[in-house]
């Protein structure tokens, strides 16, 4: 996984999950990016889980990248489902 992928705003739509509506994007057979850019944010990314049964740990991730203030949007490729937040530590650079 490396690079930067852009996001572009009409390909946003919504996923529903635990009780959360999240930015979602499908970017299909493409390679996974370390970083989205969306709406002149940087998204960095935090985890990956499979896109069956991701509904029962997602709403735990998400909580708690909320409850630091970071702003998750999800990435489909392939056949699983990318976490990505704004103010995370970018994997390979240390902790902050």
């Amino acid at each position: 996984m490396e690079g930067v992928l852009e996001v572009n705003p009409d390909h946003i739509e919504t996923l529903y999950a635990g009780g959360f509506e999240l930015p979602y994007v499908q970017f299909g057979e493409a390679e996974p990016a370390l970083k989205l850019v969306y709406g002149g944010e940087d998204y960095w990314y935090v985890r990956t889980l499979p896109l069956r049964g991701y509904g029962a740990v997602m709403p735990r991730h998400i909580r708690a990248l909320e409850a630091e203030g970071n702003k998750p949007i999800l990435a489909r490729f392939w056949d699983r489902i990318y976490i990505y937040a704004t103010g995370v530590t970018p994997i390979g650079t240390g902790k902050k």
